[in-house]
């Protein structure tokens, strides 16, 4: 192979992504890095039983919109989804899903493992791409996730008045 071949091939890989949706080179960058090595999930320690955070955890999930799919107490863990959704192009559908991971740990406390994500499916008549799934990488996501589970562990248990 000769230079200018090789020089072809260069251009081909910087400027194909741009033609497929992909809006820069950092985002091909993290797609990639994400398949291979994955995204790890986001953690919160708060400190309270693990039966009460599964409970605020599980109301959590339902208010901004996951149904609750699969897990329990006693597994430490939940799993849903949100309703799917017309996605930004034509004929394309979006939804959400989220894994909670629930430890307890010395002192009373729970670490709370949330790991977010967004599936993607283009028209399936117009293209035979699968759906794609990838990493929700929005903090702001996590923290007000986060920052509601929070708030439930401090409110009165349901039937009690504070005074």
């Amino acid at each position: 192979m000769n230079i200018t071949l090789i020089r072809r091939y260069w251009v081909l890989l910087l400027v194909l992504p741009g033609l497929f949706g992909c809006t820069t080179i950092d985002s091909v960058r993290n797609k990639m890095k994400d398949r291979i090595v994955g995204v790890p999930p986001r953690v919160r320690t708060v400190e309270s039983t693990p039966e009460k955070v599964y409970q605020a955890a599980r109301q959590t999930m339902e208010e901004f919109g996951y149904h609750f799919t699969e897990g329990g107490p006693a597994q430490g863990r939940l799993e849903g989804f949100t309703r799917v959704s017309a996605g930004d192009s034509f004929k394309s559908a979006r939804q959400r899903g989220i894994k909670i991971q629930l430890r307890a740990i010395d002192g009373g406390q729970v670490d709370i493992e949330v790991m977010m994500t967004e599936v993607v499916e283009e028209d399936t008549s117009r293209t035979s791409m699968p759906a794609t799934e990838s990493p929700v990488r929005d903090a702001t996501a996590y923290d007000t996730f986060f920052d509601a589970i929070e708030r439930r562990l401090k409110l009165p248990p349901q039937g009690q008045h504070q005074q």
